[in-house]
């Protein structure tokens, strides 16, 4: 948990802009002793929808070190096309639905905990893609980080920032916050290009879109 100094001291922005943040819902918080905290992963959330500049890691004590590439990840859990929907609930439960390596048991657990991180901030993040996930951990769900992409047969109102209907939905589940938050920072890093942007929006092949992603993860280790 941050406060408000704490927050604002990582995203490089005065105290009074994250107060407007708060004001406005984009930064979900929590008022303990009459203060404000907010949760570490609302605030790197927030960067990705605002193009800051990226969070540094804390360090979470006790938790492996999974950096697994993004098209890893992305061929476990599958591309799919056409998904069905008309309301955001919808949408989701049809996403999760077709996700690889869930046990279903776990679907109906995780499905709720999407559903009540929508609840806190649209995971919109612009130009017709969202990113939804749960927050935290989701360590006895998963043993190892899933990325799923779902391209939408209609785009839906999904509450971005931009107003722009979301057409493409990448689900992400993590087993730790350490992965969860590389994981957000590695493909907020990678929808910022301009030819991998170009693929989503053309609903390109599962094929070249785990090329494009497989070239993106080379660039994101060569810049770190």
């Amino acid at each position: 948990m941050l406060s408000v100094r704490q927050a604002a001291d990582l995203l490089g922005v005065s105290q009074k802009t994250v107060y407007r943040w708060i004001k406005d819902g984009r930064l979900p918080v929590h008022r303990l002793g009459g203060q404000h905290f907010i949760e570490r992963s609302e605030v790197n959330d927030l960067v990705i929808r605002q193009g800051l500049r990226p969070v540094p890691e804390d360090g979470h004590e006790g938790e492996p070190d999974e950096d697994i590439p993004l098209h890893e990840m992305l061929a476990r859990g599958g591309v799919f096309y056409r998904i069905g929907g008309k309301t955001k609930r919808q949408v989701l439960q049809n996403a999760l639905d077709m996700v690889k390596g869930i046990d279903e048991s776990s679907s109906q657990p995780l499905f709720e905990m999407f559903l009540a991180r929508e609840e806190l901030a649209p995971t919109g993040i612009g130009e017709g893609i969202a990113i939804p996930h749960a927050r935290g951990s989701l360590l006895g769900y998963v043993r190892q980080p899933i990325l799923s992409l779902s391209f939408l047969e209609t785009p839906i109102d999904y509450g971005a920032l931009d107003g722009k209907p979301v057409h493409a939905l990448f689900l992400l589940i993590s087993p730790n916050v350490r992965t969860h938050l590389r994981t957000l920072a590695k493909l907020s890093f990678a929808l910022r290009d301009p030819g991998c942007r170009e693929a989503i929006q053309n609903e390109a092949s599962r094929e070249a879109i785990l090329e494009l992603f497989a070239l993106m993860e080379n660039r994101f280790r060569t810049d770190s």
